[in-house]
């Protein structure tokens, strides 16, 4: 079994090898077609391609600021959320039946030990409807 899976992995990493070269090539000959396009860009074109850079880049400069005037807005309001998760996802106790700790710990460790034997019972099922469908 070890040879099948040591195969197997020689086989996925020549895979992932052979992919990473696929898309270097690919990467390498789109940044090329790239480059030959913007030289053979003409003068005008150039120039109007420029400015819409220019006003593109003094617009995301002045939106920036409004941007950044929610920040603390939205950390306060994450950190609202945060603590809300948290409290309502946080196991309730349960209810003390018993006076005595000890009592108490012991139906404790035995309600424990119910959910073990459930999850066992539960394994066990899975283990006989394995079994049924590769027959």
């Amino acid at each position: 079994m070890s040879e099948n899976t040591n195969h197997e992995s020689s086989h996925n990493s020549s895979h992932k090898s052979s992919d990473k070269s696929v898309t270097q090539g690919f990467y390498e000959k789109s940044s090329a077609l790239l480059d030959e396009s913007a030289d053979a860009i003409d003068g005008p074109t150039l120039s109007k391609l420029h400015q819409a850079r220019s006003r593109a880049v003094e617009r995301a400069q002045s939106r920036r600021f409004t941007v950044n005037q929610w920040v603390p807005a939205g950390a306060v309001a994450a950190s609202f959320a945060l603590v809300a998760v948290t409290y309502l996802q946080a196991p309730e106790p349960l209810p003390h039946i018993y006076e005595d700790p000890v009592q108490q710990a012991t139906a404790q460790d035995m309600e424990l030990l119910e959910d073990l034997e459930f999850i066992a019972w539960l394994a066990a099922q899975e283990d006989a409807s394995d079994g049924v469908e590769s027959s």
